[in-house]
């Protein structure tokens, strides 16, 4: 597995990883309700998706749990899919059904994120690249990201994030034959 993270230009962040299993595994990783719930958040947290709407136009709603702490929610309203190429989302913090939300720990936090990731498979690895900036976002809001950008917060967010889909990848790959 690699890792490579930078700060994007001005509000924007972007990470890119490489993991050890064919772009078909990771892309189920990331479109299969049940496995999405696996490894999508911070470590330690766990997740419980009750809607993933895997296509343009659709939803993922979720509350992410962290020790005795209540449950926070999140979406993402899809907005392109391209089988085993790219996802592009809105991700947002969200109430029990599934509307949007402020962060709960600023009111300055955008209250949408576009995110687009890119996937390209060489040598029986994957090559994935994530892209965030805010969306719809005013001034301020868009500051606030870039701090978030500039302090490591994201880097740290999203490199926890992958690291478990690294660790749910490896677990996968654990438990087929060896001829798979």
């Amino acid at each position: 597995m690699g890792a490579s993270n930078k700060k994007g230009t001005n509000s924007s962040f972007e990470t890119k990883r490489v993991f050890t299993a064919p772009l078909d595994r990771v892309w189920k990783a990331w479109s299969e309700r049940d496995q999405l719930a696996k490894w999508w958040g911070p470590k330690g947290c766990s997740l419980e998706v009750s809607l993933l709407e895997f296509r343009a136009g659709g939803f993922c709603h979720y509350a992410m749990r962290s020790g005795n702490a209540p449950a926070m929610c999140g979406r993402f309203n899809y907005r392109e899919i391209v089988p085993h190429e790219r996802i592009v989302w809105l991700s947002s913090f969200a109430n029990e059904k599934c509307g949007i939300a402020r962060a709960p720990f600023s009111d300055l936090c955008p209250l949408e994120i576009e995110n687009s990731v890119v996937f390209a498979e060489q040598d029986g690895t994957t090559r994935m690249a994530l892209h965030a900036e805010p969306f719809g976002a005013s001034e301020e809001e868009i500051r606030y990201f870039a701090g978030l950008c500039s302090s490591g917060s994201l880097a740290q967010g999203y490199g926890g994030t992958f690291d478990q889909l690294d660790g749910h990848l490896r677990q996968i790959a654990r438990r087929l034959p060896s001829s798979v």
